[in-house]
């Protein structure tokens, strides 16, 4: 029988822990479906109290009709529970301002995400500066297990944009000079040919053929590492980079670094 007419602050905490460690939700719309069919069975059928032992009986009889969330989100759910409330503004404040990172939109990547950076910290406060070191390493040296979503992001056609910010150089830059009319631009000059000319067509190809050759360099280095954390770290690399709008030579060079620590043994 009932100790008390409403659930007592001592009962909510062994309802919390019990479903955080069955992975049972308890936020939104599902956890509210989830309370409600504990508490029919066991505050009003059973007419029991919260306890480890009537909440272990009324999982098995209601496990068919339970709302479960993943692991990634149990994980960084309850990281964020040991966050003090300013620590949580801090997070907030600054993944807002994090364009590319996939954040908490209810997605398997967004709560990976928040389960590497809070699991970085050890013991660290939660700050914007220490966030940035956070991405900054996982980025570059993840551990297993641990590793960064960013939103897929269109290959970028001009610099006027440059990660979702208005590019200020963009146009300023000093145009370079063109070759003196009828030198360049055309294959016979005077009745000499012009050895200087390239055919539209092909000078098409080369700029083509360079894309292609830096495309093939860069699936090599991807290639160079087999452990999953290792693999990783190179993909992120990767991604991070078309998602800033690198170059696939400037993309190709980072990744170069990479492989040279790890066969220096760093």
């Amino acid at each position: 029988m009932r100790t008390n007419v409403n659930i007592t602050d001592e009962e909510k905490a062994t309802y919390y822990a019990f479903c955080a460690e069955h992975r049972i939700a308890t936020d939104g719309e599902a956890g509210e479906k989830n309370g409600a069919l504990f508490g029919n069975l066991i505050g009003v059928k059973m007419n029991s109290d919260f306890t480890q032992e009537t909440l272990e009986v009324a999982f098995d009889q209601l496990k068919a009709q339970l709302k479960f969330v993943s692991k990634a989100q149990a994980d960084a759910d309850a990281l964020a529970r040991k966050l003090r409330p300013e620590e949580i503004e801090a997070y907030n404040a600054w993944a807002k301002n994090q364009r590319l990172l996939i954040g908490l939109d209810g997605s398997e990547e967004g709560y990976a995400n928040v389960k590497s950076l809070l699991g970085w910290m050890r013991g660290n406060p939660v700050t914007g500066h220490n966030l940035d070191l956070a991405l900054g390493n996982l980025i570059n040296n993840p551990q297993v297990g641990q590793r960064i979503y960013f939103h897929p992001q269109p290959r970028q056609q001009d610099r006027s944009v440059v990660q979702g910010r208005k590019n200020h150089a963009f146009g300023q830059e000093e145009t370079k000079p063109k070759a003196a009319a009828g030198v360049q631009q055309q294959e016979y000059v005077n009745g000499r040919k012009n050895h200087a000319w390239t055919p539209p067509e092909e000078a098409a190809k080369k700029v083509t053929a360079a894309a292609d050759a830096w495309s093939e360099v860069i699936a090599i280095q991807l290639k160079d590492w087999v452990l999953p954390s290792q693999q990783a770290r190179l993909e992120n690399e990767y991604k991070a980079g078309l998602a800033s709008g690198k170059s696939l030579r400037d993309i190709s060079s980072s990744l170069a670094v990479i492989v040279k620590d790890r066969q220096r043994g760093r």
